[in-house]
């Protein structure tokens, strides 16, 4: 179903860098841009206001994560200098994938196509390097974030039974071929 080799195109050891940018969704103007670890207290507060006030990620997995920028990426969207937005992406050259490890979008800002986007711009990135698919997982009884992958091109692979910490919910594990044939490089 999913391709998982490339024989046409090698993949960069390291994810080259990303230029930050300026996106615009139902009239709205962003700034995304990588992520640093100074804004991690900010992706805790988002976290917090998107899942009733926990933050399913830590300080201690947010710093592992931006630690390693060589096989992460982490996107920020900011208007008028405030993170409203993010998500994040593990780059693995072994099975051609960029794994969405996380992705959030404050309440306010939810609903104008501002995850869908980020979203886009991770997969263009992808395209980029010449990665084959894009994977993640999304909560079983979270029918809205299932309904936006399925607009992004995702496809249900299965389900991951008690995946997530604490109330054991399954995980829905879906993937998204890449179209390469586009790629400049």
């Amino acid at each position: 179903m999913f391709l998982k080799f490339n024989h046409h195109k090698k993949l960069p050891l390291m994810l080259p860098k990303f230029e930050q940018k300026v996106i615009d969704t139902k009239g709205y103007s962003f700034t995304l841009r990588r992520a640093t670890s100074q804004d991690i207290d900010t992706l805790i507060k988002i976290e917090e206001a998107v899942y009733d006030g926990q933050a399913p990620w830590l300080l201690r997995d947010f710093l592992s994560e931006l630690s390693r920028p060589h096989i992460r990426l982490y996107l920020v969207a900011e208007r008028n200098a405030q993170i409203v937005a993010f998500a994040g992406g593990a780059y693995r050259r072994d099975t051609q994938d960029i794994h969405i490890t996380n992705i959030a979008v404050l309440p306010i800002w939810q609903n104008i196509g501002l995850g869908s986007t980020i979203m886009t711009e991770i997969r263009l990135f992808a395209e980029q390097i010449g990665v084959m698919t894009m994977t993640l997982e999304a909560r079983a009884s979270n029918s809205g974030a299932i309904a936006l992958y399925q607009r992004l091109g995702y496809e249900q692979t299965g389900i991951k039974k008690g995946y997530y910490l604490g109330d054991h919910e399954d995980a829905v594990s879906m993937a998204r071929t890449i179209d390469n044939q586009n790629s400049n490089n």
